[in-house]
């Protein structure tokens, strides 16, 4: 198609470029109105469909390009218009570097080039970064990871199935629409608006669906393998990057299935000591995936949640493709964080930790009573010292792998109604005198004991209201096992949460539960086998492990939070 104008910017379409193989790669190209001046570009590559260009979240390519950036919008290898079979993540190095080498010398191009996007879109970004595109001067990947297995899809060790599993149903769906396989296409739609139970609780987890093996067959690649091996490892660009950095805008959310990923790159890339050191920024909003609102899980963080990422990212981009320095960023903060609770924008000038608590720091103590742990009407605690601690018998939770307790998102919903299950147990603490802010990886110690195990030990940090609300703040976990010895003795651990930023209001408690899965947030572990074979299982080999907690003066857990 020729080009056309629409607002107020010039369009091409389909406009191909070849790949060192051959393959032809279609993009779509936003033009300023103007072509006699010369402009950057801005690259964004994705799996979904050019037209879309991420407008779920970003501003439209349009918008851009009227800010003075020739825009591209290209389908990566294998979706879209593009040529070539797709194996997601792959090909996106090689590919991301012959684009940038290409749109660096479109027409009215200044040779400087800048990539932007997030989920996929900002992994194409790091994987183009890692080969060292000469004309590739700044990126902006949001919501992603440059180390896939630990940042995307292995989360706290475990497969995040309630994200990828839908996701392999889209791809699939997408790809049956390119060969015109209506009913594929119809069945594969409906599965990714809304997943239904015997999909993602069926076993074993690696068992074949018709459509995903036809259409999405990488998916089972993910489950099969389940810890990080060389499969991973030729998908994970940090060690590249590491070598050569770029500077690079990262963006997250806190409620994201992706937030570790984020902040486990951003602070590997910002912890560089060297004179090839590039500037790393931060921005982490109050949102989800999708979208990045002001509202999420029954909260509202009011208007400013939007944080006018817009016009930042322009100023990012604007500061390297338009300008020899970086001037313009000396008066930005290194790190912009959205806290919730005070629901305020939060600035650093220096790169900030948010797994080292290089802070202050405040424990609490688990403490039994007369009354056993379980459920949020038993009698746990949590303990400002532990002087304290009832002389009280450990505490027991049996969780049952044919049942697991629900977790679906990252979002602050209620889980008071969850909490009065006896497979839980519960601490809370009183309620505070005073306001106190949080910023960075909560840690717990716990001395414990199995019984047919391994089996998993998840912590969840909720925030308990005057109102008998408990809404979800946090959560890790970790596989354990006491009996390899003869003696079964009590072992202990200590593990890390998810990272939060928030002020606690005076009034409000912490509560923590211990249970033994997060489901279907990831996968769940069966017990009784380790995890390197737990996709393995089906349905009829699922069983029940108990878990003793102690919580004696002798033997006590506590739990560290990151207090400002």
């Amino acid at each position: 198609m020729s080009a056309f104008s629409f607002a107020n910017v010039i369009i091409e379409r389909n406009i191909s470029c070849t790949m060192r193989d051959g393959i032809k790669l279609y993009a779509d190209i936003y033009r300023p109105n103007n072509e006699r001046t010369i402009y950057p570009v801005l690259l964004m590559r994705q799996p979904y469909g050019k037209s879309i260009a991420s407008t779920i979240t970003y501003a439209h390519p349009t918008w851009y390009a009227n800010h003075g950036y020739i825009v591209v919008i290209q389908d990566v290898r294998g979706r879209g218009e593009s040529e070539g079979s797709f194996n997601p993540f792959f090909n996106e190095a090689e590919d991301g570097f012959d684009t940038v080498e290409w749109a660096a010398f479109l027409p009215s191009s200044n040779g400087k080039v800048g990539m932007y996007g997030f989920s996929y879109q900002g992994v194409t970004q790091w994987a183009a970064a890692s080969e060292q595109p000469p004309h590739l001067l700044a990126i902006a990947p949001g919501m992603c990871s440059a180390d896939l297995y630990h940042g995307m899809f292995y989360p706290h060790g475990r497969f995040a199935l309630k994200e990828h599993l839908p996701w392999a149903f889209q791809l699939a769906r997408d790809t049956a629409r390119r060969v015109k396989d209506a009913d594929a296409e119809e069945i594969g739609g409906r599965v990714r608006r809304g997943i239904p139970d015997d999909l993602l609780y069926h076993l074993p987890l690696n068992a074949k669906h018709p459509l995903i093996t036809e259409y999405f067959p990488a998916y089972y690649d993910w489950i099969e393998h389940s810890e990080y091996d060389d499969y991973w490892e030729k998908l994970n660009w940090l060690p590249k990057l590491l070598e050569k950095p770029i500077p690079a805008l990262h963006i997250g959310g806190w409620y994201d299935v992706f937030m570790m990923g984020t902040l486990q790159t951003y602070e590997a890339m910002s912890q560089i000591n060297s004179e090839a050191n590039k500037p790393q920024h931060l921005i982490v909003g109050p949102w989800e995936h999708i979208p990045w609102g002001r509202k999420a899980g029954g909260v509202d963080h009011g208007p400013q949640a939007d944080g006018d990422i817009h016009h930042k990212q322009l100023l990012w981009f604007d500061t390297w493709l338009k300008t020899d320095t970086d001037s313009d960023l000396q008066t930005q903060p290194a790190v912009t964080y959205f806290e919730m609770g005070s629901n305020l924008w939060r600035e650093s000038e220096k790169a900030i930790s948010f797994f080292q608590n290089n802070n202050q720091t405040k424990n609490w103590y688990l403490s039994g009573s007369v009354k056993p742990a379980n459920g949020s009407l038993g009698g746990g605690k949590l303990l400002e010292t532990n002087e304290l601690i009832s002389d009280a018998p450990p505490d027991v939770f049996v969780y049952d792998s044919r049942m697991p307790m629900p977790i679906e998102s990252y979002v602050p919903i209620d889980r008071s109604h969850v909490e009065e299950r006896y497979e839980i147990l519960v601490y809370s603490s009183e309620p505070s005198a005073a306001p106190l802010r949080l910023l960075g990886s909560p840690q717990l110690t716990v001395y414990y004991q199995t019984l047919e195990g391994p089996t998993d030990l998840v912590a969840i940090l909720t925030i308990l209201q005057p109102d008998g609300t408990s809404r979800f703040l946090t959560v890790g976990r970790t596989e354990i096992c006491s009996e390899a010895g003869e003696n079964n003795d009590w072992i202990k651990l200590t593990f890390s949460l998810r990272p939060i930023a928030i002020e606690l209001a005076a009034g409000t408690a912490i509560r923590l539960e211990l249970t033994g899965s997060a489901f279907p947030l990831f996968m769940r572990h069966p017990n009784g086998i380790k995890s390197a074979l737990i996709h393995q299982v089906n349905s009829s080999e699922l069983q029940i492990a108990s878990v003793a907690i102690s919580s004696s003066q002798q033997l006590n857990s506590f739990l560290v939070l990151p207090v400002i």
